[in-house]
């Protein structure tokens, strides 16, 4: 399925954004990742479960149940299942059943719940996104601005929309400042956490400036930028806001205008539908609630806009790939470096 070879199109040996940390509660919330449905909850204890969704007798939704102490219980017939999966109770007979539905594995992170739905011989905990590389669980950053959205489009639209930034100042046309990315000096890194791209360029002070780093550290002239890309994985993107590496009349840059990372989480609903997670990360301005309400809806707002014109690409997608060659151009380089990626990935699991 484009833009992949025939076959299995989502790789499943990965860990997923399966919800935010404080999503999963008491009450049972259902979620379907890769084409399971999975009921989320908690046990007494806090501890976060993720179970198959559907009561193997009558195929009902269990997160239409309740909890009892650790289990849940199905809201049809009653049949009961502990936290480990095991149906420990069948009311119509008194007696529970040599029967286990099926538990995935479940990291709770900080803000982040991360679920393996691949093979149980590969699932390593070493595997999981570095969160130390972007500022979670270090001191002197914050994370805010947490949002869902359920993406009628395949993942990898997604993915190419992150990696080739030039359409910011077409869909995105409210952000001032966005000229700068049509066309980019580009270069390529290698890291041990990521594929990363380094985009640079030159940025006047700006209204949309002082509403994050605040109009009382503006500069005059213009200042040298990097926009950097960080490829974790099929599930985890970083972008960021631009990172000032000179700032006129001054030796260096200012502590005050720091760094802003946006985070992108990535978890196929279904072949043809996504889940996509989006949270921000900074190291300035750590207890403005301002800010982070200004963050949050201008995140959904550019998330909201990706979102609709990758909806308005999908129904479309099959057919025009099969009528007419895809036109690739120099800034889709990235993108097309990271479907090869991918596509290695998908190959190795067949």
């Amino acid at each position: 399925m484009y833009p992949f070879k025939e076959g299995q199109s989502v790789v499943r040996n990965r860990w997923y954004l399966a919800g935010f940390a404080h999503e999963i509660t008491r009450t049972p919330m259902e979620r379907t990742i890769l084409g399971k449905p999975v009921v989320f909850y908690r046990t007494t204890v806090g501890a976060a479960v993720a179970m198959h969704g559907i009561c193997p007798h009558r195929y009902f939704p269990l997160a239409q149940g309740k909890l009892q102490g650790d289990s849940i219980v199905c809201g049809y017939h009653g049949f009961v299942f502990d936290a480990d999966g095991k149906c420990s109770e069948i009311p119509s007979q008194g007696t529970g059943a040599g029967f286990c539905q099926p538990t995935y594995p479940l990291e709770e992170r900080g803000p982040l719940c991360w679920i393996w739905m691949g093979d149980k011989d590969r699932c390593d905990t070493a595997l999981l996104p570095p969160h130390e590389d972007f500022g979670i669980g270090v001191e002197g950053w914050h994370a805010s601005s947490y949002n869902h959205f359920l993406m009628k489009g395949r993942y990898q639209l997604l993915i190419d929309n992150l990696m080739d930034l030039t359409h910011l100042p077409y869909l995105h046309f409210h952000i001032p400042g966005g000229e700068a990315m049509k066309k980019m000096a580009m270069r390529e890194e290698e890291r041990p956490a990521s594929y990363r791209l380094v985009r640079t360029g030159k940025l006047p002070w700006n209204g949309f400036a002082d509403l994050v780093w605040g109009a009382e550290n503006q500069y005059e002239g213009i200042a040298d930028w990097e926009s950097i890309t960080d490829f974790y994985g099929p599930e985890l993107i970083r972008t960021n806001f631009p990172l000032f590496t000179r700032v006129p009349g001054h030796d260096v840059v200012p502590p005050a205008l720091g760094h802003l990372h946006i985070l992108h989480g990535i978890t196929p609903e279904t072949e043809t539908t996504t889940h996509y997670f989006g949270f921000s990360i900074r190291n300035f301005r750590l207890q403005d609630e301002a800010l982070d309400e200004f963050q949050l809806e201008s995140d959904k707002k550019v998330r909201g806009q990706d979102v609709a014109a990758i909806e308005a690409i999908e129904p479309r997608l099959d057919r025009a790939a099969a009528f007419q060659r895809e036109l690739l151009v120099r800034s889709d380089l990235p993108a097309v470096k990271v479907r090869k990626i991918v596509q290695s990935m998908l190959d190795a699991e067949r």
